[in-house]
């Protein structure tokens, strides 16, 4: 989500912290199906009828690795089962990405866990995922590369003699018009913005869209008209013709989406002319360092003041130049190049919001004051009311405070600086001039950098410089155990105004890319989105007719968009309650907080309710996590795409789509395809 230049992260992007904690959940949720899907295939290959057909026999083996592993997962399954009824190794949650706290509004990252439920639960499904995979396993090394690029060679054939790309492509060509020719009232500034959202809707459309009807109907239509029988009764193996129509079809959309991006790329670069400022703010490629916030004041529970607004995604400090009330952001790690001797400056870049108590003063906004310490210049708030905040080291501040006002003299008399010199180190300004050398010095001496007071305005996007002295200062030494190297302190100045702030609001400017780099990275993320539609859509379509697999795959995946409303329902934070308690109150016309009266009604509401959560939960499993591989709004605000978040989208794709191929191996191996 963005507004006015703001990337505003109600999610943590995954990164490769979260892996040990992604693959705990894969093998829970991907073992868990497993495990049901062992269940049905072993019952039905080992209590079949004597007389089936050779040929069916064949096509569902049970090897000795398949019912030692199935014995293996069946004992960790009912190891986690008596724990979880007895209430051992609990906090099965801490490694759960739904994991949602009753007032939270963000995603939380899967973190590993090595308590006893989880990792049981775990291992079980690992266990199941070797069983039911052995048959797959062995096969894959009878699949031949020529065979599988055959067949995909001839679905791209058969896609581009469709000219059903082609259409779309076509339509699409409308979007690449300038946006301001449909929608001429907006600022200037957005004028990249808004360029950026249309043509992200309209590819995702018109890429999505042709790929999923394609890979949908076309094994249902070989099928159906009987080409298939050309394919299988040559030396094939099955499970090629799946993977060749996918590998077919991705190439396909890879041509598809390579055109539409070059094609907007020289549209955004060479084809029309940006209002300046929309250049400034959107064709950038920011790389931000993030830190982690907290509030802290003279009392030990602050955590930030909720003003009553309905999007809770920031917390307020209130104004007043005797407060003691603070927004930190604390830096753990500190990259060498932001204290690099070849830079006089280090940009910090926030933007803030403002909640008015008064109307305060015309064409003004807020004053604020910010102070950058590292490790070795601790701070701690007054205990009285009214003080304000000092070093933990008194001796340590009557020093620099010392140094100071002995610089600020000699500024004032012009025996250093020069002729330009400004009459304080508060007005020096980065560059190649005496002054800023001197408080570069100083910041790296005490590790120590405060901005007595500067300007914000509600919403829009600010810049104060730091010396890299500081930051040369950061990183010497090792600091205590959680203590970060680098903490910001935000204190708002203006009093009868409150001052709002997330975690992603403020950061520190580690460099800058190319715009170009990061347009086609965010490539990258529809391309895994639409590899992911037609993978759900070739392996349901191996087994249900072309219009049932269009309708599965598309509600499946338009699901996805859905996710945090499944979440709830799933986790029961759902306002209102569950399916049946919601559908209560509204035949009763009952308000969401209103209390149902205890009895055997609500006993039978809440079992119903849990029982719809547990099924909500289990289909969340199985939707796909599209805001992962989502990057326009880090694109169109200016912000670099890392490529650690890209190779973690890879990944993440190759999960996901590993038990499909698991599935479409057992579905077109046991479907009759030939009469």
């Amino acid at each position: 989500m963005s507004l006015f230049g703001i990337l505003i992260l109600d999610r943590e992007p995954l990164a490769f912290q979260h892996l040990p904690g992604l693959i705990q959940v894969w093998l829970q949720d991907a073992g868990g199906f497993a495990a049901v899907g062992l269940l049905i295939y072993l019952a039905h290959a080992l209590f079949s009828p004597s007389d089936q057909p050779e040929s069916t026999k064949l096509r569902m083996p049970v090897t000795s690795w398949m019912l030692l592993m199935a014995v293996v997962s069946l004992i960790c399954y009912a190891a986690f089962a008596a724990m979880f009824i007895g209430g051992i190794g609990k906090e099965l949650v801490e490694v759960r990405s739904q994991a949602i706290a009753a007032e939270a509004t963000a995603y939380v990252p899967p973190k590993l866990s090595l308590r006893a439920q989880p990792v049981t639960l775990a291992l079980g499904g690992l266990f199941a995922l070797l069983s039911i995979g052995h048959p797959f396993a062995r096969d894959l090394f009878k699949l031949r590369f020529r065979r599988t690029f055959a067949i995909a060679k001839l679905s791209v054939k058969e896609a581009i003699r469709d000219r059903l790309f082609l259409v779309f492509v076509i339509f699409l060509m409308i979007f690449l018009f300038p946006v301001k020719w449909f929608l001429p009232n907006n600022k200037p500034e957005d004028e990249i913005r808004l360029t950026l959202d249309v043509t992200a809707f309209a590819s995702t459309i018109f890429l999505l869209v042709p790929a999923v009807i394609v890979a949908a109907f076309r094994i249902p239509n070989d099928i159906k008209h009987q080409t298939i029988y050309t394919i299988v009764t040559k030396p094939v193996e099955r499970f090629e013709i799946v993977l060749g129509r996918f590998v077919g079809y991705s190439i396909l959309i890879s041509i598809a989406l390579g055109l539409m991006t070059l094609v907007g790329w020289v549209y955004l670069t060479f084809g029309t002319t940006f209002d300046p400022k929309a250049v400034e703010e959107s064709q950038r490629s920011r790389v931000p360092l993030r830190g982690k916030i907290d509030f802290r004041a003279r009392t030990a529970d602050y955590s930030g003041t909720n003003v009553g607004r309905e999007f809770e995604y920031r917390k307020y400090i209130a104004g007043s130049k005797t407060t003691t009330e603070r927004a930190l952001w604390m830096f753990d790690s500190i990259p060498a190049n932001l204290g690099s001797t070849d830079r006089d400056q280090v940009p910090c870049e926030f933007t803030f919001d403002i909640f008015k108590l008064t109307k305060g003063e015309e064409n003004r906004g807020v004053d604020v004051n910010i102070r950058v310490t590292t490790w070795q210049c601790g701070q701690r708030p007054p205990d009285n009311r009214g003080e304000p905040w000092a070093w933990t080291d008194a001796t340590r501040q009557k020093e620099y405070d010392k140094e100071r006002n002995d610089l600020d003299e000699k500024l004032r008399k012009r025996e250093i600086g020069g002729p330009d010199a400004p009459p304080s180190l508060a007005f020096a300004r980065p560059g190649p001039n005496e002054a800023w050398k001197l408080v570069d010095q100083l910041a790296e001496k005490y590790g120590f950098f405060e901005i007595s007071s500067t300007e914000v305005y509600d919403f829009h996007p600010a810049t104060v410089y730091l010396p890299p002295g500081l930051f040369r200062n950061a990183r010497t030494g090792t600091p205590p155990a959680g203590e970060p190297r680098v903490t910001v302190y935000v204190k708002c100045l203006s009093p009868g105004q409150m001052l709002g702030m997330a975690q992603g609001d403020l950061y520190l400017m580690e460099g800058e890319k190319t715009f170009t780099e990061n347009y086609f990275k965010n490539a990258v993320g529809l391309w895994c989105r639409a590899v992911i539609l037609v993978g759900i859509s070739v392996t349901l379509s191996t087994y249900l007719s072309g219009v049932i697999s269009l309708l599965a795959s598309l509600f499946l995946y338009i699901s996805a968009y859905f996710a945090e409303h499944l979440r709830d329902v799933a986790t029961g934070q759902s306002v209102g309650g569950g399916p049946l308690e919601s559908f209560k109150r509204l035949l009763n016309a009952d308000t969401p907080t209103t209390p149902i009266d205890e009895g055997a009604t609500k006993r039978s509401i809440d079992i119903a309710d849990r029982t719809f959560a547990w099924v909500f939960r289990r289909y969340e499993n199985i939707v796909p996590n599209i805001d992962a591989f989502t990057w326009t709004n880090y694109l169109k605000e200016g912000f670099n795409i890392n490529a650690e978040y890209l190779v973690l989208n890879l990944l993440i794709l190759i999960g996901y789509l590993l038990p499909w191929a698991l599935l479409s191996y057992y579905l077109i191996r046991n479907r009759e395809v030939a009469a």
